[in-house]
């Protein structure tokens, strides 16, 4: 039995200077998850990773100002609102000054920049729509929507258009809405499904302004006393598009469809410290720097963080299986339960000079009804990993029934050995096109798995044909549990899909899953 590794750490006396997470929750008082679209265009580019020093000590805050030029590397450690902490010889970054959050209202609709990140040649943008213009459909609206839905869901033929001229807010209790603001949209933006995308002019910015070439977003109505309103946070990234001039200066403007205004915002040198330990808000428990913010809004409570360990590989991805939140006042705690964060709001990759392993995570949870004074505790449990390996090609003949192999794949931390390929005796379901089941042959080929660093355990991997189509997945790997949690999963087997007449199958495995057993019990230091 693994021992589990459980820190606490004393809350210390500092003040976050970083412009934190607002948004991308569920329902603010009611603490209920609504539906939620998401939503992201185009493909990730790898930013290449500086590792950070570990530093000794614990040094007083020595933070300083940036070297204002653009592109000029610092000789210190910045913490970007919302992304992370890069690495000395990064370029210097510039955000919103401390606690801005510019913002343009409009008929009962408000757009709020949560972060404006410049480095690199690199935008990024934050922005939450909050969309108090939504009225519920009358009950004879609300049955020609689910006639119209139960027509086109026993079709299955997939050529019915989506609807996106209502909101379904609740379906089992036959709530819909309607976005007077979503119809604006629409209406400037014919054929555009009321999609958002800004535009960004400004002092040495190309005539006619940036628009960001990488998106996501998520959508979800949220419940707010005897109504509610249409929440979509959104971030947006303009990669290879630097400034003709050499650094941020003056006031830009990020014009947002359906606003006559846009939003004006300055950008300024982020800090610089010497150390990782100079940062506020980072910690120590034992191998690990963990840093953790958090701030209030709307009955809820946002939190960010960041781990880092020098035994990491620098590409590793992180989060945690589980996290709770607790709130402590006059000696009584409370618990704010689990994240109910219901979908990911933020680009899959890093901001340039983030690797993935000092990106932040942010997660949200339902507040307590009071929030004046008092500490907040975050509980983290079953770090998770994921590591960026790829074993190179693998080819086996695929038998006529049943054949033992002796083949093994070694990663870093754990080596999969080959026991048996077995030919499948029915075909398997592959994918549905146009509502047509398509079934392909499989083998399946059994395997055991060996944990080669005692702290982490294996309990999943991705395999891929070398010429496998986007988005159907031509190795799945079998997993078991033997209890009902993660960290007792069991990788046992591959099934591998072929096409008729083929003699091999070719593949490679690629990012191992490993869960360490570790415990995390962090002060969460809210901003002022």
């Amino acid at each position: 039995m693994r021992k589990t590794r459980r820190f606490q750490i004393k809350a210390a006396a500092a003040v976050i200077a970083a412009a934190l997470l607002a948004g991308g929750c569920a329902g603010a008082e009611s603490g209920a998850e609504g539906p939620t679209k998401v939503e992201e265009t185009t493909t990730a580019a790898k930013a290449e990773p500086v590792a950070p020093e570990s530093p000794e000590g614990v040094p007083g805050q020595q933070a300083q100002a940036g070297t204002g030029e653009a592109g000029e590397p610092v000789n210190g450690y910045q913490l970007i609102s919302d992304y992370g902490v890069t690495a000395p010889g990064d370029l210097q970054a510039y955000e919103l000054p401390d606690g801005l959050r510019p913002a343009v209202e409009e008929n009962q609709v408000r757009a709020e920049l949560l972060t404006a990140v410049y480095i690199n040649g690199e935008f990024r943008f934050r922005l939450r729509i909050e969309d108090s213009s939504v009225t519920m459909l009358t009950p004879e609206e609300v049955k020609a929507v689910q006639e119209k839905e139960a027509g086109d869901g026993a079709a299955q033929d997939g050529t019915a258009a989506p609807d996106d001229s209502y909101v379904e807010i609740d379906r089992d209790k036959g709530l819909y809405g309607r976005s007077a603001y979503e119809e604006r949209l629409r209406a400037e933006n014919p054929g555009g499904g009321g999609t958002l995308s800004v535009r960004l002019i400004g002092d040495g910015v190309a005539e006619g302004g940036y628009t960001p070439n990488r998106s996501s977003s998520t959508r979800q109505y949220v419940e707010s006393g005897e109504s509610g309103y249409l929440l979509t946070v959104g971030e947006y990234a303009m990669q290879g598009k630097p400034l003709r001039a050499e650094q941020p200066e003056g006031t830009y403007e990020l014009w947002v469809p359906g606003f006559q205004e846009a939003i004006g915002f300055t950008l300024e040198p982020a800090q610089v410290y010497e150390s990782l330990l100079d940062i506020p808000g980072m910690q120590e428990a034992g191998d690990y720097l963990i840093w953790t913010a958090g701030s209030g809004r709307n009955g809820q409570v946002e939190v960010q963080y960041f781990i880092l360990s020098g035994q990491w590989e620098e590409d590793y991805r992180y989060s945690f299986l589980d996290s709770k939140l607790d709130y402590t006042r006059d000696g009584i705690t409370e618990s704010c339960g689990h994240s109910i964060v219901s979908a990911q709001t933020r680009l899959n990759e890093p901001l340039s000079g983030i690797p993935p392993y000092r990106m932040t995570v942010q997660q949200t949870f339902a507040g307590p009804e009071a929030q004046e004074g008092g500490s907040y505790t975050l509980s983290l449990r079953d770090l998770l990993l994921t590591s960026p390996e790829r074993s190179g090609e693998i080819t086996l003949a695929i038998p006529q029934d049943v054949e033992q192999l002796d083949q093994e794949i070694e990663f870093e931390d754990s080596t999969i050995r080959f026991l048996k390929i077995e030919r499948g005796d029915e075909p398997e379901l592959y994918t549905i096109d146009d509502g047509v089941d398509v079934m392909r042959p499989v083998v399946y080929i059994e395997v055991q798995v060996t944990d080669r660093n005692p702290d982490r355990h294996l309990i999943n991997l991705q395999g891929r044909k070398q010429a496998s189509e986007p988005y159907i997945t031509e190795v799945r790997p079998n997993v078991e549990r033997t209890e009902k949690s993660y960290r007792s999963s069991q990788v046992v087997g591959l099934t591998v899909f072929y096409d008729e007449g083929d003699t091999e199958v070719r593949f490679s495995l690629e990012n191992p899953q490993y869960v360490e057993d570790l415990e995390l019990e962090l002060p969460v230091l809210m901003e002022e």
